[in-house]
């Protein structure tokens, strides 16, 4: 795994231009923004012993939880957006968020720069069709509501459920919600039926680690309002909608 460090948006850019070059205008290249660049690439739900002790019944008290108050929920089997929506809501699920953008990534990278300001950051590269070959699929990139990608998230749910083909595997696959924040987070994900961290089992032609400095966080982050990659755009919402014009006007 080729690891670099970078100080500015241009570097990003050439970077990730130079990457493009590499692999071909139609690989696609996916980036993740992560505060604390020694986290590893397993998803949150394996963080602990515990929360994956914990995953079926977590998920199945989201759905009963949510099904009492949402309008228009997901239909019940469809647990590609219900694992989406406990992600999008900040609870641990067996998927990693990725973005088509380095933008994007970069933004979720040092939007903490405040509150980590002695940790470095990085951006994770993937190219997941490459990823997709390696781990049996093909070079497809599935939609996370195919029939494959489903079955991987049904072990969330149900007990003793499993697919020998799909055990011990993870899948690169594209989001499908109707939800503006991830259209325009460029949203995508990996589905981890499996604990081997992506960096273990990647080689140097399929992830890469781009660092980016601590003292250089800040940076980004202006830089990044310049570009109109701002907290409004990243949530789009009127609280983040707020928040952007009390930072506008230094209130």
């Amino acid at each position: 795994m080729l690891i670099i460090d970078i100080n500015t948006i241009d570097e990003l850019l050439q970077f990730a231009e130079a990457l493009a070059a590499r692999h071909g205008s139609n690989t696609r290249l996916w980036y993740r923004g992560e505060g604390n660049s020694a986290l590893t690439l397993v998803p949150s739900i394996q963080r602990s012993e515990k929360r994956l002790a914990m995953e079926r019944f977590l998920s199945n008290d989201f759905y009963v939880r949510a099904m009492q108050i949402m309008s228009n929920p997901p239909e019940k089997h469809n647990y590609a957006h219900w694992v989406a929506l406990m992600q999008h809501y900040g609870l641990p699920t067996r998927i990693l968020d990725w973005s088509r953008s380095p933008l994007v990534a970069s933004f979720f990278a040092t939007e903490t720069y405040r509150t980590m300001p002695d940790t470095d950051a990085c951006v994770w590269v993937l190219v997941p069709d490459r990823f997709n070959e390696m781990e049996g699929f093909g070079r497809c990139i599935y939609p996370i509501d195919a029939d494959t990608a489903q079955e991987m998230l049904l072990p969330a749910f149900k007990h003793l459920h499993h697919n020998p083909a799909l055990e011990d595997k993870i899948l690169a696959c594209a989001s499908t919600d109707q939800n503006l924040r991830m259209y325009l987070q460029q949203s995508c994900f990996t589905v981890h039926n499996s604990l081997r961290r992506l960096e273990d089992i990647c080689d140097d032609q399929m992830l890469y680690k781009i660092i980016i400095p601590k003292e250089r966080k800040q940076y980004f982050i202006e830089s990044l309002r310049v570009l109109g990659i701002t907290e409004s755009y990243i949530y789009p919402d009127l609280e983040h909608i707020c928040r952007d014009l009390r930072g506008f006007y230094d209130l």
